[in-house]
C-alpha cells in the first residue's frame, strides 16, 4: 500500500511515530464497529485529506492483519461512507477538490445541505452510524476535552467521534502530505493555511512573498504552526457555518472567542512526576476553562523546587 510504504520508508522518526499511532486508532475503530456503521467526515481541508489517507492505510493494514489476503487489492481505497456538509459559503476550490477526491478513491458520498445537527440526526435515523472519523486536531477550538475516542456531546445524536490525528501538529500534517505526495486543495499553494468560508478566510499574511511572481508562498512553508489561523478574518454580517461536523455543538463565533482566549496550566507536584499521585487537577481545569470559552494551549507538570524558583 503506497501510503504505508511512503511513511515507513521516510527518515522522519516523528512522522513514523505519529503515523503508527494514528493508523492504530483507525484499525481499532474497524475492529470495534461494523464497517457499514462507520462513516468519515470529509470537508476538503488539509486535516481531513490527511485523515482520508490514514483511513485507507489503516483499513488496508486491518485487513492484512486479519489474514484477508484474497481481498488486499480490493481494499486499498476503503469504500467508507463519506459525509460532506456542503455550504454555499464554501470556496469553489474546496467543493471541486472534495468531489474530485471522492471520485478518485471511490468513496460513497452522502452530501448534506442542512445544518450539522439536523443533518446528523437525519443521517443517523436513515442509516445506523456508531462511529464517525473526524479530522480534529488538538489546536482546534473544539478539541479541548476530546480524546481519540470521544462520545458526541450531550444533546447531539449519539455516535462515537474517532480522532486519529488529535495529537498532530500543523507541521505533522504537512510532513505527511508531502511525504506521501498526495493531492491536496490548490488553495494551500496560494497562501491559505486554514480554510473556513469565503467570507472569513484570506491568505496568511505571514506567507506574503513580494520577491516572486506569486503573491504568497505555499502553506507548508509557514514556520510557526501556531499561526495557521492567522488568515481567518473577523466575521461580517454573513451567516457562517463551519464546514465540518467536528464542532459538534459549537458555532464559529464561539470558536473565534476560544482562539483569542488561550491559557496554559502549570501543575506543581513531585508526587505527580514520580507517578505516586494521579493528576486530576489539570483535566478538571481544562474542562472549567473550556466551559467559559478559554482554550488550553499547554499543560505542564513541574517539580516543587522548580516552582519555588519563580515565586
Amino acid at each position: 500500500m503506497e501510503i504505508d510504504e511512503a511513511v515507513r520508508g521516510c527518515t522522519d522518526r516523528r512522522m513514523r511515530t505519529k503515523y503508527g499511532n494514528a493508523v492504530y486508532v483507525v484499525q481499532r475503530a474497524f475492529a470495534l464497529y461494523p464497517f457499514e456503521e462507520v462513516a468519515f467526515s470529509f470537508n476538503g481541508g488539509k486535516d481531513s485529506t490527511v485523515l482520508l489517507h490514514l483511513i485507507r492505510a489503516g483499513y488496508y493494514l486491518y485487513k492484512k492483519d486479519s489474514g484477508d489476503v484474497a481481498q488486499m487489492d480490493a481494499v486499498k481505497n476503503c469504500p467508507l461512507r463519506t459525509i460532506y456538509f456542503e455550504s454555499p459559503c464554501a470556496f469553489p476550490e474546496i467543493n471541486s477538490f472534495t468531489y474530485e477526491t471522492v471520485s478518485t478513491y471511490g468513496l460513497p458520498l452522502e452530501t448534506i445541505h442542512s445544518d450539522f445537527k439536523s443533518g446528523l440526526e437525519g443521517l443517523l435515523k436513515e442509516k445506523p452510524t456508531k462511529a464517525i472519523f473526524i479530522g480534529t486536531r488538538i489546536g482546534d477550538p473544539n478539541a479541548v476535552g476530546q480524546e481519540q475516542f470521544s462520545p458526541s456531546s450531550p444533546g447531539w445524536p449519539s455516535f462515537m467521534r474517532v480522532n486519529p490525528i488529535l495529537d498532530w501538529s500543523y507541521r505533522d500534517v504537512w510532513s505527511f502530505l508531502l511525504t506521501c505526495k498526495v493531492k491536496y486543495c490548490s488553495l494551500y499553494d496560494q497562501g491559505y493555511t486554514s480554510i473556513g468560508s469565503i467570507h472569513d478566510t484570506v491568505p496568511n499574511a505571514l506567507l506574503s512573498d513580494s520577491s516572486t511572481e506569486k503573491s504568497f508562498r505555499p502553506a507548508y512553508m509557514l514556520t510557526d504552526g501556531r499561526l495557521e489561523r492567522a488568515g481567518r478574518t473577523k466575521k461580517t454580517n454573513h451567516k457562517i457555518e463551519m464546514n465540518s461536523v467536528a464542532g459538534n455543538g459549537m458555532n464559529n463565533i464561539e470558536g473565534e472567542q476560544m482562539i483569542s482566549r488561550a491559557a496554559s496550566i502549570i501543575v506543581v507536584g513531585d508526587e505527580i512526576l514520580f507517578g505516586t499521585t494521579e493528576d486530576k487537577l489539570g483535566a478538571a481545569l481544562c474542562k472549567k476553562l473550556h466551559a467559559i470559552g478559554w482554550r488550553v494551549s499547554h499543560v505542564a507538570v513541574v517539580r516543587n523546587e522548580s516552582f519555588l524558583m519563580f515565586t
